[in-house]
């Protein structure tokens, strides 16, 4: 037998789940805390929504490339599939000197890539990763030698080596849209 009121209430409340009884939707009233959590977890989706990779309009070869802007990583980056896409040869991995860096799945070296941002050439190197989630990533090296800025508020990267400004795409548009 229970002997508090609090008790007696929580067992017949249990019981009543027990028996499969239930109440009335609009008869439950949600925590404030829970409320509260709700929230934060939705503004946590929305912004994760918004948040996509800085990508920018360039071009390789005379084709049109989306590169995706990673200061977190020191070289450049191209997937092996960009490479033979591009028709750029890579150096095997033998030459590559020392490959005991932090990236994944490097499979080689691309000497002597000409990347166009906007009207200006620029001549840069890259790893080559057996990764298809990217296709071409500017390191952190390449945009500091070109004195890049990356505005979040007027969505651009600026290259003031170059006097250029290139604006970020969003993740659903295409090259040349």
């Amino acid at each position: 037998q229970p002997h508090s009121v609090v008790q007696r209430r929580l067992l017949e409340g249990n019981l009543n789940k027990l028996r499969g009884e239930t109440r009335v939707q609009s008869a439950w009233v949600q925590s404030p805390l829970a409320k509260d959590q709700d929230e934060k977890m939705e503004k946590e989706e929305n912004r994760r929504k918004e948040t996509s990779p800085l990508l920018i309009q360039c071009q390789c070869q005379g084709q049109v490339l989306k590169a995706t802007v990673n200061t977190g990583c020191l070289p450049n980056l191209i997937s092996k599939s960009c490479l033979n896409q591009l028709g750029l040869e890579e150096v095997s991995a033998m030459d590559c000197g020392d490959l005991s860096l932090p990236i994944p799945s490097v499979v080689g070296r691309v000497e002597h890539m000409e990347l166009q941002f906007g009207q200006e050439t620029v001549l840069c190197s890259a790893l080559v990763v057996d990764d298809e989630m990217l296709d071409f990533c500017i390191g952190l090296q390449t945009l500091l030698s070109l004195k890049c800025c990356i505005d979040l508020e007027e969505g651009v990267l600026r290259f003031k080596a170059l006097s250029q400004e290139l604006p970020f795409l969003h993740a659903s548009e295409e090259p040349g849209q």
